[in-house]
């Protein structure tokens, strides 16, 4: 449900809970057996423990702590009175024990998502989460699904203490191969904190939070009385995003959309906001790291930037570069030609560009940053009466910001290219379908930038963040199945975006719809069924979209309670805050109720995750079919 807390029903399930943990104190579940073919490579070599890793109930690689880390050179005791497992490997000490989640790096405590266990073979293995065991040493997993194989990559004890980067741009990737994935690009005279090296690749630390792996063949040790050079941290005190940029031009510019973006400190969602990106401003790229790009704001502070945020621009110096030349791109004019079912329409430009989409009314709109309009006088607007397409309107919307505005007579869907002389861009403008529409999914609760939010918890301990999550990637798999584009607001625990940020997102890649999954809860264990929420009040902006979001609305209540055959709660307006500040056709599903212990057990229940992505499916395929 959205944002309901539940303190008095939460209060009694947590007695239940301790009752439940004192009955039962000192048993042990053992874990699944170890399935056949899982193997095992440590540095690149393969390796044959005489117990095999497994996946445990947790759905969690688990590998031998003993053998593993005494290959890799480090020291393992066992706590017999403690049930636990200390290991030592150069400055990091990691504590663990038998059947708790709880452990301990250098001191700091860790919550696994798994319990170590003991497997009563050869005198007793202990067996641990591969991924924690690895990342506590600063190492790398990886799990290849095809050869059921799982790798781990330690780096020496004994490498350097920093490492210069010596090549003129080079690749940081998340492995020590070649094979691995970019995860960013610095730099020649880059200076960064050495954690290992393994095979001719050294291991580096990028952020506070990030690691990667460089090419010994591009890098150099670094004695530690060497002072660092080009402005780059001589330790890991602070992320290199807080320096003065190396002496090189920027990547690009994140050029931001039609609201403010939070800058954070690191390149993860969980990081503290140090500043904000205006609306409609450009920030020029210093880094780029998976989904995150290091950018410097006016100030000349540098944080880190979710790319789905901003839109990628070639960097051109402000100004238009050395010699006072051209100024930068240019729309020299627009052209619309009818074409099938579709209407095409060609923005003419001097190359081909990033553009952030929005909607309002019967408008989408099209802003094109660092442009500059440059079409003749009376050329601005092209009369296309033609459904729902009426006529296409372009404006010098701020100084460096052209917009292209397509005024609509009916609902529309808008798909684009690249114009094949790359002089500028073609969109498609035609009647929706659910083949190529974009679609947000928002699994509702996780932990965002406001803290953990598992929602509703179950009288079984059941919890809302998990359930919505499974139904909503059930559901994403069916729509891309039928062709449609689908953006999830978070695909794991955690969502880079507040709750508000979440509406926010789906206005910036311009989705055609909306659709919020959540489960229902009640003080009475007795509630029970289906209902789909939606916002728009008539005396409202959001009131002309209001047969629209009541048809979405009903057309996927309809097909649910179809499919899963719960009792019917019927269509409802709430004013949540999904609703009311996405731009698009949006709905908010209340799937079920997890305070009733049958609907809790049916909404843990895969089959059923099934059925409720298939209902909201067929719902939203309905929607389009009638147009």
């Amino acid at each position: 449900m959205d944002r309901r807390i539940f303190n008095g029903r939460r209060g009694l399930l947590l007695l239940l809970l301790v009752l439940m943990y004192i009955l039962t104190l000192g048993l042990k579940a053992l874990p699944a057996e170890a399935g056949p073919g899982v193997n095992l490579t440590l540095n690149g070599s393969r390796v044959n423990p005489a117990v095999p890793p497994y996946i445990d109930g947790n759905g969690r690689t688990m590998v031998p702590a003993r053998f593993i880390m005494e290959y890799m050179g480090a020291r393992v005791d066992w706590q017999a009175a403690e049930q636990g497992i200390v290991i030592y490997r150069g400055a990091t000490t990691v504590k663990m024990r038998i059947g708790s989640r709880q452990a301990y790096v250098n001191g700091r405590g860790i919550t696994l998502d798994t319990t170590p266990v003991i497997l009563n073979v050869n005198g007793g293995t202990t067996m641990v989460p591969v991924r924690f065991l690895s990342q506590a040493f600063g190492g790398q997993v990886d799990w290849d699904a095809g050869s059921q194989t799982v790798s781990i990559w330690l780096g020496s004890t004994s490498a350097a203490g920093r490492v210069r980067i010596t090549g003129s741009y080079v690749n940081i990737r998340t492995g020590p191969g070649m094979a691995y994935q970019v995860i960013t690009t610095l730099p020649q005279g880059t200076i960064l904190k050495c954690l290992g090296e393994t095979n001719g690749w050294y291991q580096v630390q990028l952020s506070e939070s990030s690691k990667g792996w460089i090419s010994a063949t591009y890098a150099e040790p670094v004695p530690d009385d060497n002072p660092p050079g080009n402005g780059q941290p001589p330790d890991d005190s602070g992320p290199p995003d807080n320096n003065p940029p190396p002496a090189v031009q920027p990547l690009g510019w994140a050029v931001v959309g039609s609201r403010p973006v939070a800058i954070l400190a690191g390149p993860n969602p969980t990081e503290k906001i140090i500043g904000t990106g205006a609306a409609g401003s450009k920030l020029p790229i210093w880094q780029q790291q998976g989904d995150w790009w290091l950018v410097e704001m006016d100030n000349g502070q540098r944080g880190w930037l979710a790319k789905s945020l901003a839109t990628f621009a070639p960097y051109e110096p402000p100004g238009g570069g050395d010699g006072g030349g051209d100024p930068g791109l240019k729309i020299t004019g627009v052209t619309v030609t009818p074409t099938g079912d579709a209407i095409q329409v060609t923005v003419k430009a001097t190359g081909v560009f990033a553009y952030k989409t929005s909607r309002w009314d019967n408008r989408l709109i099209v802003d094109i940053a660092g442009a500059t309009l440059a079409v003749p006088a009376g050329n601005e607007t092209v009369e296309v009466n033609r459904p729902p397409l009426a006529r296409v309107r372009l404006g010098q919307f701020t100084a460096d910001t052209v917009r292209v505005v397509f005024d609509l007579t009916g609902a529309a869907r808008l798909t684009s290219r690249p114009a094949g002389d790359k002089q500028g861009f073609i969109f498609m403008v035609q009647k929706p379908s659910l083949r190529g529409s974009k679609i947000v999914l928002d699994p509702g609760h996780g932990t965002d930038p406001d803290g953990p939010d598992p929602g509703a918890i179950g009288p079984a301990g059941v919890q809302e963040k998990d359930v919505n999550l499974a139904m909503a990637q059930k559901l994403a798999a069916l729509l891309r199945g039928a062709g449609a584009i689908v953006y999830l607001t978070r695909n794991g625990e955690t969502c880079p975006y507040t709750l508000a940020g979440r509406a926010y997102y789906a206005n910036d890649v311009g989705a055609d719809l909306f659709i919020s999954i959540h489960s229902n809860a009640s003080y009475s264990p007795d509630a029970s069924g289906t209902s789909t929420y939606f916002y728009a009040p008539p005396d409202s902006d959001l009131g002309k979209q209001r047969g629209t979001r009541q048809r979405l609305a009903t057309a996927i209540q309809s097909a649910l309670v179809a499919a899963i055959g719960r009792r019917d709660l019927g269509v409802k307006e709430a004013n949540f805050s999904v609703l009311r500040n996405s731009d698009m056709p949006s709905v908010l599903v209340e799937t079920a109720f997890i305070s009733n212990p049958e609907e809790e057990q049916l909404l843990s229940s895969s089959a059923f995750q099934g059925q409720v992505a298939e209902g909201v499916f067929n719902g939203v395929n309905n929607f389009f079919s009638t147009y």
